[in-house]
């Protein structure tokens, strides 16, 4: 009789610790999805927000194109004006 109390308390003991983990478990699941959630929100409040950009996105790549050339026209220009001043340093009594 002893024997069979002591095998149901060890039976209800483990089930107990195992409800206990489970419920563990799922309390942590739960607040992950709750964070997930609220990502969820945020990322579609940033699309909202970001679809007006979709139709001017085009315009805005052409023109960083035209600043990509304008720089590059400007980059050679000041090349020149670089080498004309060496060119010119001896003449005007300058170290280059």
């Amino acid at each position: 009789m002893l024997l069979k109390l002591l095998t149901l308390l060890a039976g209800w003991s483990f089930l107990g610790a195992l409800v206990g983990g489970l419920y563990a478990i799922y309390s942590a699941l739960e607040s992950v999805r709750r964070s997930l959630e609220r990502i969820a929100m945020g990322v579609r409040a940033i699309e909202r927000e970001t679809d007006p950009l979709d139709s001017h996105i085009e315009n805005v790549a052409g023109s960083l194109g035209d600043v990509g050339g304008s720089l590059g026209a400007a980059s050679r220009r000041l090349a020149d004006v670089d080498r004309d001043l060496d060119a010119a340093a001896p003449a005007l009594g300058l170290r280059s």
